[in-house]
């Protein structure tokens, strides 16, 4: 067994983990726990601020329930927490630690893969946890907070472990935030609950333990959490600083088919090939596990098994309302293409009024060959409609051509309540040609006139680019628009798909504003282009010409 069983059980955290603590396993049952390869290597790495970016089914959450359980028993007053995305998650997490703690008052023995082998070891370690167990006296007790009744464990010793799904109030030593990109692509006023409300009660000296999958490409909490973690790689870090894991999907021994069909050609062979330019060579048998769960998993592979961090933020998300067309534009190399902009056609600038002055932006171009020529996108929060304007002017400079029209939602027509003055009249008063966009009566008629729109696009790579304004990293127009999303609402059991309200919708509602503008005549793709001259013609008028009398202020 290498190290003598008291001086272990006394002294080394990671030896007691590894032998006194029991687990329920996927192909055995019930097993003595011991630390796998990505387990032992997040334990021996550990630090105050930790993220976890992971394949599915490496087992963070059993090592983070054993952390926390032998913290608790061994330590005096410890106090911890797990957040999950639900609390029946939560509760899941808590009973693997009631499991754990009831195997050690009730040892067992001819349990499978048992690995102490020596008869009278197993039998100190059995009687060292179940006196451990007794004295310290877990107890499981219900809580109620508002109409909602949770778990939590109160040990004799004064520890405890409290769940929930945002935890706020008290001192924290450790807290386990498990699923955390799920929250915050999904509930991203919960994620900020989290970040807020959870993680501020640890102090510099607790553990802070945030492991997860990552949804919602280069957008939300998580990824601005995880981008954090891996900028500090290879730094010296503070208490407040958080250190990347990040546990790929190749590494884990059992993920491996050693029979079935060959390695075919197709886009997988290039996805491995990919990998092999990135250093990393999967053997055959690798290759078929791979193959063999995309096929079921389709576009969430990436985000269930990624190979690669990068490739984690690339992933479609469940529910992509546009991801299988943007998919195929992307083989057809028209999502990152090269061109220039065809001094004779006009450009367009589709905007999206977002919550809390979130705006996007797209210029388009149509190409008058049955294409549209997606030149540039931008966004940013909280900045006057000025700062967007001015992004506009900068265009015009780069494509030495003026915009023909800005089309804008008609809500940018309501009169701000401190001035009276409604918010397209700086467009007017910079003699900025507009029009604004009627609303649509079905969100749906407009995305699935996107749908027949986008297959006639192309995109330049600028477009896939991630935007920084201030120090502060906005999502890409092409990332937005791949992870527009729908997700189930409802009321009285009666649910239904709606699209989901996020970082992802503002750039996808400002493309939607373009092609709405077409379908309703607004956008020429024979027109030509607007020129100097034009532009002391228009000014004040703030409406561009040929556009309907009924879109005037």
């Amino acid at each position: 067994m290498g190290k003598d069983w008291y001086e272990g059980c006394v002294y080394d955290q990671k030896w007691r983990m590894n032998h006194l603590y029991h687990v329920l396993s996927k192909e055995d049952g019930v097993v003595r726990f011991r630390m796998n390869w990505a387990q032992e290597e997040f334990f021996d790495g550990m630090t105050n601020r930790n993220n976890i970016l992971k394949a599915r089914q490496l087992g963070m959450s059993t090592i983070t329930a054993i952390y926390i359980l032998d913290k608790c028993l061994t330590k005096n007053n410890f106090k911890a927490g797990i957040i999950d995305k639900s609390l029946e998650d939560a509760e899941e997490k808590l009973g693997k630690i009631r499991l754990a703690y009831e195997y050690m008052l009730h040892p067992r023995e001819g349990l499978a893969n048992e690995f102490v082998e020596d008869p009278y070891d197993r039998q100190m370690i059995a009687e060292w946890a179940r006196k451990m167990a007794l004295r310290e006296a877990l107890k499981i007790v219900k809580e109620k907070e508002t109409d909602i009744q949770k778990s939590k464990a109160v040990f004799a010793n004064g520890s405890e472990i409290r769940i929930g799904t945002s935890l706020r109030g008290g001192t924290l030593n450790l807290l386990h935030v498990s699923e955390y990109g799920y929250v915050a692509n999904n509930d991203p006023v919960k994620a900020s609950e989290i970040k807020r409300g959870g993680i501020n009660t640890v102090p510099k000296n607790g553990c802070v333990i945030m492991e997860s999958t990552h949804e919602g490409a280069r957008s939300g909490d998580n990824y601005m959490m995880l981008k954090a973690a891996m900028e500090n790689v290879g730094k010296e870090l503070s208490p407040e600083d958080y250190k990347f894991f990040f546990f790929p999907w190749w590494r884990q021994p059992e993920y491996s088919l050693e029979t079935g069909k060959p390695v075919e050609e197709g886009y997988l062979a290039d996805y491995f090939k990919s990998l092999e330019d990135q250093g990393i060579t999967l053997t055959d048998a690798k290759k078929r596990w791979y193959i063999s769960k995309e096929k079921v998993n389709g576009f969430a592979m990436k985000t269930e098994y990624p190979s690669t961090p990068e490739e984690a933020f690339l992933a479609q998300v469940e529910g992509a309302i546009y991801g299988s067309i943007i998919s195929r534009l992307r083989v057809e190399g028209k999502m990152a293409a090269e061109f220039e902009v065809d001094d004779h056609k006009p450009l367009y600038v589709s905007w999206d009024v977002g919550l809390s002055d979130y705006m996007s932006m797209w210029l388009v171009q149509p190409g008058g060959d049955g294409k549209f020529y997606v030149l540039d996108y931008y966004c940013a929060n909280d900045q006057p409609i000025p700062h967007y304007l001015n992004r506009c002017k900068q265009w015009e400079r780069t494509y030495r051509q003026l915009i023909n029209l800005h089309l804008l939602p008609h809500d940018m027509n309501q009169r701000e309540f401190s001035t009276g003055v409604a918010r397209c009249q700086v467009f007017a008063d910079a003699g900025l040609p507009f029009a604004l966009v009627p609303r649509t009566q079905n969100v749906w008629n407009g995305i699935y006139a996107v749908k027949d729109l986008l297959p006639h696009c192309a995109f330049h790579k600028r477009c896939s680019e991630p935007i920084v304004v201030d120090g502060i990293e906005y999502m890409s127009g092409v990332d937005a628009l791949e992870n527009y999303q729908t997700g189930s609402v409802g009321n009285n059991g009666v649910e239904r798909k709606e699209p989901i309200h996020n970082a992802c919708s503002h750039g996808a509602d400002a493309f939607r504003m373009f092609v709405e503008a077409y379908m309703a005549g607004f956008v020429s793709k024979e027109g030509a282009r607007r020129r100097e001259p034009e532009l002391a013609g228009r000014l004040g008028s703030g409406v561009g010409a040929g556009v309907p009398s009924l879109l005037r202020i």
